[in-house]
């Protein structure tokens, strides 16, 4: 019993590794506080989950970044994560607009 609970703990603990909730600086959005939620996925293709949060409300974002090709493509995004889970992803890889929010998420995502 004691190896299946601290199987369960290191499992636990391994699934968590990858979950965050830093604060990510946007300069062209100061009017907002972003914060990288989970970045997976194998480099050179990564994923990015995010959280904004302003007056207006909280919005959950999750890209999908090209490192090589310095691309993006939102796989959901809503006010809620079951929202984002649930909402269509774009079908198509887009240019990084530089100083863009995908922009500085594609940073840090593509750096892990």
């Amino acid at each position: 019993m004691r190896r299946l609970t601290l199987g369960a703990a290191l499992l636990a603990c391994s699934a968590i590794a990858h979950a965050y909730d830093w604060p990510l600086t946007i300069p062209s959005d100061t009017q907002a506080q972003h914060y990288i939620l989970e970045i997976g996925g194998t480099w050179p293709g990564r994923t990015a989950i995010t959280r904004r949060t302003s007056a207006s409300g909280t919005h959950y974002a999750k890209r999908f970044y090209d490192c090589l090709n310095h691309t993006v493509k939102f796989l959901g995004a809503g006010a809620t994560l079951d929202a984002m889970a649930q909402s269509k992803p774009d079908e198509d890889m887009a240019p990084v607009a530089p100083g863009s929010v995908a922009d500085y998420v594609g940073r840090e995502a593509c750096k892990r």
